[in-house]
């Protein structure tokens, strides 16, 4: 029993008077607010994205009554006319009948349109030719509530049905 002969010292510490850890608190304070900033960033990223996927999802949904329409009407011919009632979401436009930042293009990029909000755009094409009322442009529909009739017209100057996009009033 020659190496039991150590005795064990009983250690017994106290939290109101050990000081080992008070050099490093400050630091650690640091380092956790760094990661709760951290965690807030990505958190709050997170969400916008979030939000922005369900405004472009939102817009797709009412827009995709317009492209469907207009294509219908496209295949038909000159003739028809229907009204649509959609909405737009905040902070977002639609174009139709054009590609981001070439709007002077039409009616070559007619059969094309866009959903823009915020710096984020998403470009889609479609077998229908999107016109304005005049049919001199593509169409630009803001955010808010929209009554919107569509009206398939031949254009003899470009040998081709347009669908043209505008606005019409609420009488009741």
């Amino acid at each position: 029993m020659f190496f039991m002969s150590f005795s064990m010292k009983q250690f017994r510490m106290s939290i109101t008077t050990d000081e080992t850890a008070a050099d490093a608190l400050p630091m650690r304070f640091t380092v956790a607010a760094i990661l709760i900033v951290i965690i807030g960033v990505i958190v709050t990223s997170s969400v916008l994205d979030l939000m922005l996927s369900a405004r472009m999802h939102d817009t797709q949904t009412g827009v995709s009554k317009i492209v469907y329409n207009a294509e219908q009407m496209s295949v038909r011919g000159a003739g028809s006319v229907i009204t649509l009632d959609i909405d737009i979401p905040d902070d977002v436009t639609v174009v139709l009948g054009a590609l981001p930042d070439n709007e002077h293009a039409w009616p070559d990029d007619a059969g094309n349109y866009y959903i823009q909000s915020g710096s984020e755009q998403r470009i889609y094409v479609t077998n229908a030719a999107f016109s304005n009322f005049e049919m001199d442009s593509a169409v630009e529909l803001l955010s808010g509530s929209h009554r919107v009739t569509l009206e398939s017209v031949y254009n003899s100057n470009f040998s081709r049905v347009f669908i043209l996009v505008y606005e019409t009033k609420d009488n009741g």
